[in-house]
Order: structure tokens, then C-alpha cells, then sequence
């Protein structure tokens, strides 16, 4: 009950005449003709939408929130019925219940609901401080619990009072921000993040912006007269990394990162025939690239030669036989090359009754066991070489020893193995497409022809891929390859994560990694400082690409967040927390039609919405489209920042995502000004209506002024620069064409 010493009905505005689950519906007292009250604290408008009023419940307080006010009419009963009297009116109030205040704390939700004719009341200066989680000046953030510190805007209906949230609740438990274009979206992510990184109590940030539009550099960096960029937050350094291929910092993803999902999404290879071809390729490319385990592609060779011939033992024609033998002789050929007769020293030391001149002799047994009963090849002797029961035996006795060996694995390669075709350990491009896929595919001799048909498809696009330039940002250059470099893998997280160079680290040096081909390792090489946010830009990326790229970004992290549980990291798990903005996050989130198959990217980001939060992985995601955006990973989030939201659909869906309790307050949505936000879940006290911080720099999402342009001499682009870049004409091949014959 409010007690301060003031008469009650000073503050009270009416009665509850309808009480539902999340509802309730006041009539306003009768002498509030204007929808005013003056009270001690001034003259309060009632009855205002998004507004907050005061239910005593027992010692405590619901606050409801204001959704819709109406006046109805109706007859008065007389007990003279001769008598005419005009129709009286009602003034119904109906507000969305949405939490409570015990000894000035509010909490959100309900526990406790009103009976019939319970008394309302105006909202107090307390009631707001409670609600809006006012702090004194002197109170100190507690960084193990710092609530809602962050500023992001004031009250449309309170402008009095700041809007802070919890920057735990916000980005550990993941937040969406959605509107329409031009609404405001990009301003708000931009101030939200200018105000925590602007924060002096904030040391060191980890936040990385996926921008599809290229918008946001402008936010976190001034241009200057001379064309360079300076940090527009004093003393906090921003990366800006482009996708232009022509800019020296731009973004270089190396290829060998991607584990083998990733290939075969960005190869399309199909099932059937074309995915085991790529999957054996890059694994046999990935373990003969790691020279110190060749022993294992020996061994894992072995193994699934010897897996493909027991099944052909049990064939009752002489196909069987004749496909036995060609496997023998492509096995003798591998057991006698550089790699094998390398990795026999190792592998002997681990399976001394298996190693590679007992393996040859193996096959070499095999092979002679299907030739018994024929003196030439050719298919008209196939009937005389059908493998019987006692052949099969004698096959499976020579087998099965040497799989069981095989397929023990001591403690310590266990991880090497498991990890071998998914590792991003560095291979040459080059070997993987002449030598490792043309293996793959010509390994069973007897259906390589078919292989390679059913693999046309997939082998041009590879081919189409590696030759592109508009890939070398992940594929390297055409003419020539990466070298493997040291830690190349640690280079590249220090460098998107912000981390700075670290000073006792060997790199490789400028000889063997010019300057230029790999611009992250450059950076790191160069001493690279700590960065609060990175920014990576996008918007030049090649679009049927832009899945994969953002997937493996996301994958990454989240993968390396996972492995700071083990205790070579020096951490804990979660805590290492990282933001990730996903912005236009429907161009690469898309909740798939029924005909469409799952992207990458929807699969990596979705496992991130129900995960990442274990591991310290935060999302915010920023769509103009929710309804193309995946179910599952808008249903993550926690929080939401709405902005005016015009297409029914979009509504329609919007409201399908969030909790029902705030299914009233949608309504307001679609006609929301610029700048104003619907504030929801987690991250505040209270739903809330914001109109958010004037944001300072601006990203570079203003509308443009047709006007201006059409009434001034306005400046005309240089078109024949821009298309010579857009077709990948260099200045010198520039140069050459405009030279006289």
C-alpha cells in the first residue's frame, strides 16, 4: 500500500473491473473528465499509453502497463420507469500486467493477480525509481551483478527518466533489434555499442559487427581530410576489416580453416557419389600435408581397403574378384610410394605386427588367393574366379588380424585421428585439386568412369572457385598458393577477437610470407594493438558466398570458446565472453521454405542461439525481415529492441516469437516514430517505450536526399574506375590497354 503520508484517493484513478491472466480492465473514476490528476508531485495525464499504474496486492504493488482507453455508453436503470434519462458513459482503461514492487525492488512477472473491484492508482516519483532501477550517484557497479548500468535512450512517456539495461541479460542471453529500414535499427546498434564501449569503467571489449551493408565503420571511425580514419572514441581502437580485394587490410579467411561441412557446402556436392569423393580427397590432402602423422594415412588407408574387400569376398560372381585384385595393385602402389615407405618407422613402432612391408605382403597374398583357379584376365574367365568359402576364409583370415590391430589407438592419438578430416590444419590447395581428388575419384578403378560423370558437376565448380579472384580472399592466389606459416590458426582469432599481437610469439618471418597475401598475419606481425570492436564489412563479398564465410566465422568462435574449458587455455569456460552483431541477419539466417535445404549458416548460427550462451558467445541480431529470419535463433533471444515494424507479416510472425504477455503492446508497432523503440525482455526492468540515444558518430545508413541531388550541381561519379575495379582490372593492366600499338 503507498504510505507517505498523504491521503490515498489522492493518486487513485479507479477500480478493476476485469481481471485475466495477463489483463486487466480498469473503469476510471467518474470525476476524471480531462484524463488529469493533480497530485502532490504535479498534474499526471491518465490513461496514456505505454504509461505504468499501481495496483495494491496485500503488501505489494503490480504495475500494469497501459495498452488501450475507451468510452462506452450505457442506459441508466431509473426506478421510475416514466422517467427518461440520457446515457451515461464509461471510461475503461485495460493495461498488460507486468511485474510487481516488495519494498521498493521491482521484479518482472506475476505471481499474485488482483480480485474484482481492487483500487488503482497513478504511478508515484518512487514507483517510477523503482521501476527504472534509479541508482544514487554514489552507488558502485558490482561487476559479478552490475544490473541495468548501460544508458540507451530516455522514456517517451517519462522523459525524466534514462532507460538503462543489463549487459549481462542483453548479450549473454542474446537480443534481437528489428524495424523496418529506415526506422532506426542500425543508430541503435551503433549507440548502444558506443555506449558501453565509451563507458570509463569499460576497459576491454570483445565485439565483432558481421556489416552486410558496410554502414558501420562511420560509427566507430572519423574520416579525415586526407582520406585516413581515427578511432571516434577516444582512447578505443576499432578494426575495420574490408572485403575489397584491392584494399591491403582486407579480410583473408585461409581455406584450410573450413572443416569439411564447409566444403562440401561450398562445392555443393551432392550425396551419392560426389561427397564421399570430396571427403576422402581432403582427408587424404590434410593428412599428407601433416608430415609428422603421415603414418596415420597410411594406416586409415589400409583400413578402409581392407573394409571395401571383405563385402566383395561374399559376391557370387567373378566381378568381386576382379574389383579385389585392382584394389591389391592400387594398394601395392601406395604402400610403395614416398609417403608410406616415409611413415613406416612410426607406424611400426605402433603396430609392429603391421607395418608397411607386412601390410604389402598382405594384399599381396590377397591378390594371389582371387587369381587361383584362372591363367588370364579378361571377363570371360570371371566364372572361374568366384571367391567360395574357402577363399573367403583364407581372405578374412589374412583381414582380420591386421583390422584389429589397426583399429587400437593409444591414448594419445585418439584426438589426431578423430580430428583429422575436420582439423584446420594447413594442405595445399594445388595437391588437393591435381592429385588428391583425381585419386579419390579413379580409386576403384572398375567405376571410375561413372565416378567421374556423376563428379562433372562438382569438380568445375571447384575448378570455377580456385580460379576466381573474387575468392582469393579464401583460396589465395590463382597463379600460386599459401605457404603454411606458423600458427596461423591463433593469428587470425587474436586478430578478429581484438586481442593484439603477442610479443613472445615466433611468426613466420617476410621471406617466407611476403607482406600482402595474408593481411591478418600481417597485423599480428607487426604488433598489432589491442582492439575493442571489429568490424568486419561485407557488403563487397560475393553473395553465393556470404553463407559460408559468415558460417565459418561464427563456427570459429564458437568452437575456440568451446575449448577454453580444457585446461591449456588458462581460462574458464565462459569466461572470455564475445559479442557477435549479426547484421541483415536474414540474408544469411533465412527460415527455409519446405523445398529448400538448410544453409550452413543457419545450421552454425542456430547451434550458437541454444549454445553459445554456455560458452560465453552473445548474439544481437539485427533484421528488417523477421519473418524471413530463422524461428530458432530469433526464439533464443531474450531481449528485443522493436522498432516500427509496417508488413503484416513480419507482425504476424513477430508476435508468434515473443511471450504473450506483450502481445498488447505489438499493436503500437506499426506506427512508431523514428528513433522510438519498443523495449522488451530480459535487458530492462520493464517493457518500455525509448526513444534512443542520439547516436554520435552516425553509421552510414542516412536516407538519401534525392532533393538536394536534383537541385544542386551535384558531383558525377568517376564510372570507369568503378567498373574497371568491378571487373578486376588492375592499374597496370589498365595502363597496358591504353597503350598505342
Amino acid at each position: 500500500m503507498i504510505d507517505r503520508g498523504i491521503p490515498m484517493n489522492e493518486h487513485e484513478i479507479g477500480r478493476v473491473v476485469v481481471v485475466d491472466t495477463a489483463q486487466v480492465t480498469v473503469e476510471l473514476n467518474r470525476d476524471l473528465k480531462a484524463l488529469t490528476r493533480s497530485t502532490y508531485e504535479g498534474t499526471i495525464e491518465v490513461g496514456r499509453i505505454n504509461s505504468y499504474v499501481i495496483i495494491p496486492v496485500g503488501s505489494r504493488r503490480i504495475v500494469a502497463m497501459v495498452t488501450r482507453v475507451n468510452l462506452t455508453e450505457e442506459s441508466e436503470i431509473q426506478a421510475d420507469k416514466m422517467m427518461v434519462s440520457l446515457p451515461s458513459t464509461r471510461r475503461l482503461m485495460k493495461a498488460t500486467m507486468i511485474g510487481s514492487i516488495d519494498e521498493k525492488h521491482f521484479r518482472q512477472g506475476i505471481s499474485l493477480f488482483p480480485v474484482l473491484d481492487s483500487r488503482v492508482f497513478l504511478t508515484t516519483k518512487d514507483d517510477l525509481d523503482a521501476i527504472f532501477s534509479v541508482r544514487g550517484q554514489e552507488e558502485e557497479i558490482d561487476p559479478d551483478n552490475p544490473g541495468y548500468c548501460i544508458p540507451i535512450g530516455k522514456s517517451v512517456v517519462f522523459p525524466d527518466y534514462t532507460i538503462r539495461i543489463d549487459p549481462d541479460a542483453f548479450f549473454g542471453k542474446h537480443a534481437a533489434i528489428i524495424g523496418s529500414t529506415g526506422s532506426g535499427k542500425s543508430c541503435s546498434i551503433a549507440t548502444i555499442l558506443q555506449s558501453i564501449v565509451s563507458d570509463p569503467k569499460v576497459k576491454r571489449t570483445r565485439i565483432i559487427i558481421l556489416d552486410t551493408n558496410g554502414e558501420y565503420r562511420a560509427a566507430f571511425q572519423r574520416k579525415q581530410k586526407d582520406s585516413t580514419h581515427v578511432d571516434a572514441i577516444p582512447h578505443r581502437r576499432s578494426l575495420y576489416i574490408p572485403t575489397d580485394p584491392s584494399d591491403s587490410s582486407r579480410l583473408a579467411i585461409p581455406y584450410w580453416f573450413m572443416d569439411s561441412d564447409d566444403f562440401v557446402r561450398l562445392f555443393r556436392a551432392s550425396p551419392g557419389v560426389q561427397r564421399p569423393v570430396l571427403l576422402n580427397a581432403l582427408s587424404s590432402a590434410r593428412l599428407s600435408a601433416n608430415r609428422g602423422q603421415g603414418w596415420i594415412a597410411v594406416r586409415d588407408t589400409a583400413i578402409g581397403e581392407f573394409n571395401r574387400i571383405l563385402p566383395l569376398c561374399r559376391t557370387s560372381d567373378g566381378r568381386g574378384s576382379r574389383t579385389i585384385r585392382q584394389l591389391c595393385d592400387g594398394m601395392g602402389e601406395y604402400l610403395a610410394s614416398g609417403l608410406a615407405t616415409s611413415s613406416d618407422e612410426t607406424l611400426a613402432a605402433k603396430y609392429p605386427e603391421a607395418d608397411v612391408a607386412k601390410l604389402r605382403e598382405a594384399f599381396d597374398k590377397i591378390q594371389k588367393i582371387t587369381r587361383e583357379g584362372i591363367k588370364s584376365e579378361g571377363v570371360q574367365y570371371e566364372q572361374y574366379a568366384v571367391i567360395d568359402a574357402s577363399k573367403r576364409q583364407r581372405i578374412e583370415t589374412i583381414i582380420k588380424p591386421l583390422l584389429g590391430s589397426l583399429a587400437q589407438l593409444s591414448e594419445g592419438d585418439i584426438n589426431i585421428s578423430l580430428s583429422t578430416a575436420d582439423c584446420p590444419g594447413y594442405f595445399s590447395k594445388q595437391a588437393f585439386r591435381h592429385e588428391h581428388l583425381e585419386n579419390s575419384i579413379s580409386r576403384d578403378e572398375s567405376n571410375s568412369a561413372r565416378a567421374r560423370d556423376n563428379c562433372a558437376t562438382m569438380l568445375m565448380r571447384i575448378y570455377r572457385l580456385l580460379e576466381d579472384t573474387r575468392f582469393e580472399f579464401l583460396f589465395g592466389p590463382r597463379s600460386s598458393e599459401w605457404p603454411p606459416v606458423q600458427d596461423a590458426l591463433a593469428t587470425f582469432l587474436r586478430d578478429i577477437l581484438g586481442l593484439g599481437s603477442r610479443a613472445c610469439a615466433e611468426l613466420t618471418d617476410n621471406a617466407t610470407l611476403p607482406n600482402g597475401l595474408l593481411p591478418f598475419y600481417d597485423r599480428q606481425r607487426q604488433g598489432a594493438e589491442p582492439a575493442n570492436i571489429a568490424i568486419i564489412d561485407l557488403s563487397l563479398l560475393a553473395s553465393e558466398v556470404l553463407e559460408n564465410v559468415t558460417a565459418l566465422i561464427g563456427r570459429l568462435i564458437h568452437e575456440f570458446l568451446q575449448r577454453l574449458s580444457d585446461p591449456v587455455s588458462g581460462m574458464g569456460r565462459g569466461e572470455f565472453p564475445v559479442v557477435l552483431v549479426l547484421e541483415e541477419a536474414q540474408n544469411y539466417i533465412r527460415e527455409n521454405r519446405k523445398s529448400e535445404e538448410d544453409s550452413i549458416s543457419k545450421e552454425v548460427f542456430e547451434r550458437i542461439a541454444r549454445e553459445g550462451r554456455k560458452f560465453g558467445l552473445g548474439l544481437v541480431v539485427a533484421s528488417q525481415r523477421p519473418s524471413e529470419l530463422s524461428k530458432t535463433v530469433l526464439s533464443q533471444c531474450n531481449s528485443f529492441i522493436v522498432h516500427r515494424l509496417q508488413n503484416p507479416e513480419d507482425l504476424s510472425y513477430f508476435r508468434e516469437i515473443v511471450p504473450g504477455i506483450y502481445g498488447q503492446l505489438l499493436g503500437q508497432l506499426p506506427a512508431l516514430a523514428s528513433r522510438n523503440a519498443l523495449v522488451l525482455g530480459e535487458c530492462v526492468q520493464a517493457p518500455v517505450l525509448v526513444e534512443m540515444r542520439e547516436v554520435d558518430p552516425a553509421p552510414q545508413s542516412k536516407n538519401p536526399q534525392f532533393f538536394k541531388s536534383w537541385t544542386t550541381d551535384a558531383r558525377v561519379p568517376d564510372v570507369e574506375a568503378v567498373c574497371k575495379k568491378w571487373e578486376g582490372v588492375s592499374a597496370v593492366e589498365d595502363q597496358q590497354q591504353g597503350d598505342p600499338l
